[in-house]
């Protein structure tokens, strides 16, 4: 059965004065929540997703000889993987193992990481990133295991994996299903391998 004007205009006075507001301000109250829902929607489209992120790859906390690095020696490392078809710009992007310190390492300007790339992030202690080498993350990761995270410039979260206590030499590296394994071959900057 279809409703008259007259009908409509006799519900939304009742509505509108069963709330205590007059019908025309009831109209405004419902106007700014359906500006506010669209704008709402609107923003969470432009954010960006997981799938358009990097994430990390493989990381090694235990680093006695599997790996030397020609200025730091054998350092914790990670490593960060370009899973998109596109560039990534990572400009500003946050590294931590402290989820309320997200950009304890912040990426320099102008880094980006190609499609199918990677980048090592060395884990120095005493060493901060310079100019000369900007990928040097000044804390060490524990080989007890700890959570990372990595986070855009607006502090979204792009990826985090929880890392457990490895064995000295050892990775924690995603396999070609997308789960993460120990493996006994770590391949810094390369395509992880499982033996």
């Amino acid at each position: 059965m279809e409703q008259n004007s007259q009908d409509l205009s006799f519900e939304n006075d009742f509505a509108a004065e069963k709330i205590g507001l007059p019908q025309k301000k009831l109209g405004i109250v419902i106007g700014a929540i359906a500006l506010a829902v669209i704008a709402i929607v609107a923003l969470v489209m432009l954010l960006p997703t997981r799938a358009s992120m990097p994430v990390f790859s493989e990381v090694m906390t235990s680093n006695h000889a599997a790996y030397s690095h020609p200025d730091y020696g054998t350092v914790d490392w990670v490593e960060i993987y370009n899973p998109t078809e596109q560039d990534l710009d990572l400009s500003g992007y946050g590294f931590t193992n402290e989820i309320k310190r997200t950009f304890r390492y912040r990426f320099p300007d102008g880094t980006v990481l190609k499609s199918g790339e990677y980048l090592v992030l060395y884990c120095t202690g005493g060493t901060e990133a310079s100019d000369a080498d900007p990928y040097c993350t000044g804390f060490h990761l524990s080989a007890d295991g700890e959570d990372l995270y990595l986070v855009n410039p607006n502090n979204v979260e792009a990826d985090e994996v929880h890392v457990p206590a490895l064995e000295a030499d050892t990775s924690y590296a995603k396999n070609e299903q997308g789960v993460y394994a120990v493996t006994y071959v770590p391949t810094p900057g390369t395509a992880n391998r499982f033996e």
